[in-house]
């Protein structure tokens, strides 16, 4: 495993979050995105969910595919140092594991996308390749980033009092 410098940790002493990991969330949640952007949008005539779903059929998919990514971003949410030792030990074990749903989610959006170009009969959509070619870098980012494989190993330590408290509990 490669080990990174002072420069790539936090005032906590866990590696930073990459940009692209960012990024890619905001790819895997992008129906959730618009969903939201939609919601506060404020004119009617504007109808942002028709821009970018042909149908709520096609918009309810993109959201339960999106679900997929949720517990992952919630336990990234998490990715603090906590007062209790244990509480923090079993994040850190899950945290570690959190890496495949996001490329499960990756997956099955590449797949739905592909199925999306396939009833449209292949017929070119720029709005589909532009989707396929950003979720197809996402998972292959998701798959072959080394500095990923760091970032889901690592887990912010606990704070001092959870130290001190779990060196009384030994003694």
């Amino acid at each position: 495993m490669s080990h990174y410098g002072p420069e790539y940790w936090d005032k906590y002493g866990s590696y930073r979050t990459p940009i692209a990991f960012h990024l890619s969330v905001l790819i895997l949640l992008r129906a959730y995105f618009i969903w939201i952007v939609a919601g506060l949008s404020r004119r009617p005539e504007l109808d942002l969910m028709s821009i970018f779903f042909k149908s709520k059929n096609d918009f309810f998919i993109a959201i339960a595919i999106g679900a997929v990514a949720i517990v992952p971003i919630i336990l990234f949410c998490l990715r603090r140092p906590r007062e209790s030792h244990k509480s923090s030990e079993r994040l850190a074990k899950v945290w570690r594991y959190m890496r495949w749903p996001l490329i499960l989610c990756a997956v099955i959006d590449l797949t739905w996308l592909s199925i999306q170009a396939a009833h449209s009969y292949y017929h070119f959509s720029l709005f589909l390749a532009i989707q396929m070619v950003i979720v197809l870098w996402v998972l292959w980012y998701l798959a072959k980033s080394r500095y990923l494989t760091v970032f889901f190993n690592d887990w912010p330590e606990p704070t001092e009092k959870a130290a001190a408290e779990k060196r009384l509990n030994k003694d």
